[in-house]
C-alpha cells in the first residue's frame, strides 16, 4: 500500500461544526459495507484503503476511512440518513438522502474515485467495488 493513501484524498478533515449541524439535520442512521474483489468477483482483495466521502454545503469532506480485511470487506460503516418517517411525505420526500463517495486504492490496482452511494435509515448499503489490475494480469494481483 502506498505510504501515505491520505494524499490521495481530497476533502477538508475534521469539519466538527459542519458534522455536528449535518447530523442533526439527518438523525437516522444506516449502515455501509464494502467489499473489493477482483476477476469479476471471484477473489477478495484484502488491504485496500477505502475513504467515505460526503459533500455538505458544496464542501468534499472525508468522514471515514479504513482498510479492507482478509475477505475484502470494510463492514457497519454507520452513516447519518434522514430518518424513515421523514421520508412519508411528499413535502419531505423533497428533501432527498445523502449522498457519499466512496473511493478505494489498492498498489497494482485502477483506483476508484468517488463511487456515489445513498445511505437509508435502518438499512444495511452493500457496495461491491471490482477492481482491475494495472498491469491486465488478474492472476498476478491476488
Amino acid at each position: 500500500m502506498p505510504a501515505n493513501n491520505n494524499q490521495r484524498i481530497t476533502g477538508e478533515t475534521p469539519f466538527k461544526p459542519e458534522y455536528d449541524e449535518f447530523i442533526r439535520e439527518y438523525r437516522g442512521r444506516g449502515s455501509l459495507k464494502v467489499q473489493t474483489s477482483v476477476a469479476q468477483d471471484a477473489f477478495p482483495i484484502e488491504d485496500v484503503f477505502v475513504d467515505v466521502a460526503l459533500i455538505y454545503k458544496g464542501n468534499r469532506y472525508s468522514i471515514y476511512h479504513d482498510v479492507t480485511d482478509s475477505s475484502g470487506i470494510v463492514n457497519e460503516i454507520v452513516l447519518p440518513s434522514r430518518l424513515t418517517e421523514e421520508t412519508q411525505t411528499p413535502e419531505s420526500a423533497e428533501k432527498g438522502e445523502p449522498v457519499y463517495l466512496v473511493s478505494a486504492f489498492h498498489p497494482g490496482f485502477e483506483e476508484i474515485i468517488d463511487c456515489p452511494v445513498t445511505i437509508h435509515d435502518r438499512i444495511e448499503t452493500i457496495l461491491p467495488i471490482s477492481l482491475n489490475p494495472t498491469n491486465g494480469n488478474t492472476e498476478d494481483a491476488v
